[in-house]
């Protein structure tokens, strides 16, 4: 196997398998309510858990990275997942929100590690391509884990049992990459020290620099909305539009498949035309009216309907994000790429965890999802429409 080949194998498996421990507990949201008598919208303060420890360990893990490599680092992020998920397999809402600040410690990483080791081993013409293809593990992973997680879950007539296997799958991984792992991180840097300057000195460079700027606040909004649909799409789909548990996870899987053909696809796209400025335009624009038409579901729209829908909603807001880490590669100084990307997931999840927090007051305010959705679509839509008058006035 190719060296490049190798590299995405690697990344992928190791993203998929992080993304499925985030994304279990959404899958079975409305079980897991009733289970233990809470609301379904604690998964946000759930999410958010995942994303606040995840934020701050995003910019360290780019630090880390550097020293140690990318594979080293997202080795020990998986066992943090396990760990993680067996905290919230307990049941318990204190130690559950422990586990939850694992899985953050352990997802955090990720990006700024598979990002660096891509930005060694891949060309920067295939860059959009590459890297857009490595995020289509995301999708893939969530997916696999809403087609079978409830299917699972129901099969084994608890709940818990969903969380402890990915457990299990994360140290079977884990282990499963120790082969080669030097090779991939040959370009470590053993001096490099952790220190809140340089952290500072990363966040500085994110903010201050035009280019990186305008990826960042754009990578935060729509990392806010697919952070949004992840979370709250199975409950939307079983109490606002009153689908069973199954059907509902099964949407979930047809929004993560659009994710995956998505993401390679606006990837070679970008990469064709030469502008990636312009399809991220149309893909907060095509979110947004995605977000609107999902407002108007019913119990008797028909299921395709639905599907459709979801399929093409996973193809923007979940599409987009092969296009941005190609720019951040391009844009990053020479062996800071997982030092800026580290930082721009750190703003991103602040945006995304704010972004979540609204989408759970506004669904307690109103007893439905529908003008949570409104608010992420006018968003999406802004952002987009932004990046457009930007473009004309550079």
């Amino acid at each position: 196997m190719n060296p490049i080949a190798y590299t995405l194998v690697s990344t992928m498996s190791i993203h998929m398998l992080a993304t499925a421990a985030t994304v279990v507990l959404s899958c079975l949201a409305p079980m897991v309510a009733t289970a233990l008598g809470v609301e379904s919208s604690m998964i946000g303060t759930y999410v958010c858990c995942i994303y606040v420890s995840g934020s701050f360990a995003a910019v360290i893990g780019g630090m880390l990275v550097t020293r140690y490599g990318g594979i080293h680092v997202s080795q020990v992020c998986l066992i943090l997942a396990a760990i993680g998920l067996v905290l919230t397999a307990s049941g318990i809402l204190w130690l559950m929100a422990l586990g939850a600040v694992f899985l953050g410690f352990s997802y955090g990483p990720m990006t700024p590690a598979s990002s660096d080791i891509l930005a060694h081993k891949v060309p920067s013409n295939r860059m959009g391509f590459v890297f857009s293809l490595k995020q289509t593990a995301v999708p893939l992973s969530s997916a696999i884990t809403g087609f079978l997680i409830p299917g699972f879950a129901l099969w084994m007539n608890d709940w818990r049992a969903a969380p402890l296997l990915v457990a299990v799958l994360c140290v079977v991984v884990a282990a499963s990459v120790m082969y080669r792992r030097n090779e991939l991180d040959d370009h470590t840097d053993p001096t490099a020290r952790f220190s809140f300057q340089r952290l500072l000195a990363s966040l500085k460079l994110t903010i201050e620099h035009s280019g990186l700027r305008r990826l960042l606040i754009s990578a935060s909004i729509f990392n806010g909305v697919q952070m949004c649909v992840f979370t709250y799409l199975v409950a939307f789909l079983v109490e606002d539009v009153m689908l069973s548990l199954v059907l509902a996870g099964f949407g979930l899987s047809v929004a993560s498949a659009g994710g995956i053909i998505g993401r390679v696809f606006w990837g070679v796209f970008a990469d064709f035309i030469k502008a990636p400025k312009l399809t991220l335009t149309i893909l907060g624009l095509l979110m947004a009216a995605c977000c609107v038409i999902m407002t108007f579901f019913t119990g008797q729209t028909p299921h395709w309907v639905i599907y459709v829908i979801m399929f093409a909603l996973g193809a923007s807001a979940i599409g987009w994000n092969g296009v941005i880490l190609a720019e951040i590669a391009r844009e990053a100084p020479q062996g800071q790429t997982g030092l800026v990307t580290g930082s721009m997931i750190c703003f991103g999840y602040i945006v995304s965890i704010t972004m979540t927090m609204i989408f759970a007051e506004l669904h307690t305010y109103f007893g439905h999802y529908r003008d949570s959705l409104y608010v992420i679509a006018f968003l999406a839509g802004a952002v987009g429409i932004w990046l457009q008058m930007g473009k004309k006035q550079s």
